[in-house]
């Protein structure tokens, strides 16, 4: 039994299935269900998924109260979705077709039936919240593709991110055409680099590994320095703040009917426990969600919780902001090394650091 403890069900159901009969032996008052696809079977034409929207239908058709619904457009938007959403309370299920399951083994890398026998006996737990280190076989793939990308490209970057969101970055990198971007372990990347004079692939190229601090990345490029910046700095996006993120200004639900957008729309009456939930003091009444007085989700300069962050993302309103932008470069054939970090930092004390050696003959 479920006793109050509230479920996110991330079903998948292959067609033909009485979807409405399975969700009512699982799905009960206060969860949240998030219906997903799962990839076509290779050479089984035959086998195929229930669309997300049918489930969503299905799960309406219930009557259930404050069941939350949402379709998504593949299992990997998700299972990256509970990664950022792990500190809610939930507990996070994912079951259906034994094809989801197929997906689930692909979307975290596991393998599913290990090629030792005793291996095969244990137990493992795999965290929906934690990324699967790649182990030193994957390390060293990236080490070599980082190494690879200095001989094919002539400028070397470092950016830096801000509310990193998977789906915006990679419009950054259809900004940067052909250019090459790794993001992923900053020792990793300087020890393709090299970490000193001593063990740098190029001249000056030490000076990027110093520059891989924090949330940054990678970008190899035949773009000029003036268009790279330039396709750093054209995409910026809204996005929903996380917990842990300060909160840009004041947000007051008023008194009455609770609604949220620009156009003031009411919410759907079977999200009232979901707010409630969240700390809101809601009631339903006449199918209507109301507050019988104003409600504080947050002030301006908040450390966001959780729930505020929650609530704050039902409300539609957008406090983050996806930038990225350029902290340092380096040019291959000169070996100048620019940070453009020390040179925002100084005004006009002069353009940043920059030291050339001359090229050595396999430097091109």
């Amino acid at each position: 039994a479920q006793g109050a403890l509230q479920v996110r069900w991330v079903v998948g159901f292959s067609r033909g299935k009485d979807v409405a009969a399975l969700l009512a032996r699982l799905v009960q008052a206060g969860d949240v269900v998030w219906a997903v696809p799962f990839a076509q079977p290779q050479e089984m034409p035959w086998i195929s998924c229930e669309q997300p929207e049918a489930i969503a239908e299905a799960v309406q058709k219930l009557g259930m109260d404050g069941v939350a619904v949402e379709v998504f457009g593949a299992l990997g938007e998700a299972v990256d979705r509970l990664a950022g959403d792990q500190l809610d309370g939930y507990l996070n299920v994912i079951c259906g077709s034994l094809y989801l399951v197929s997906d689930v083994y692909r979307v975290l890398q596991v393998e599913p039936f290990p090629a030792d026998p005793e291996l095969a006996k244990r137990t493992k737990v795999v965290s929906l919240t934690k990324i699967k280190s790649k182990g030193k076989v994957g390390r060293r793939e990236i080490m070599v593709k980082v190494t690879d990308a200095i001989d094919t490209y002539d400028y070397v970057w470092v950016f830096s991110v801000e509310n990193m969101r998977n789906q915006y970055l990679k419009q950054v990198r259809r900004n940067l055409g052909t250019s090459q971007i790794f993001m992923g372990s900053n020792k990793v990347m300087a020890k393709a680099l090299g970490n000193d004079e001593e063990s740098e692939l190029k001249p000056n190229l030490h000076k990027i590994s110093e520059a891989l601090s924090g949330e940054v990345g990678l970008v190899c490029t035949n773009m000029d320095v003036e268009e790279t910046k330039r396709a750093f700095s054209e995409f910026s996006a809204k996005s929903y703040a996380r917990a842990g993120n300060i909160a840009e200004y004041q947000v007051v639900v008023k008194a009455g009917e609770v609604v949220r957008g620009v156009d003031e729309e009411p919410f759907p009456n079977n999200m009232e426990p979901t707010l409630r939930g969240l700390g809101m003091p809601t009631v339903l009444k006449q199918g209507k969600i109301l507050l019988d007085n104003d409600y504080v989700v947050c002030e301006e300069g908040d450390k966001l919780t959780a729930n505020q962050a929650h609530l704050l993302k039902h409300l539609w309103e957008q406090m983050a902001t996806f930038t990225v932008k350029p902290v340092a470069y380096w040019h291959k054939s000169s070996g100048e090394f620019v940070n453009l970090k020390a040179s925002s930092d100084k005004e006009g004390e002069g353009k940043g650091e920059s030291e050339s050696d001359e090229s050595d003959d396999d430097m091109e």
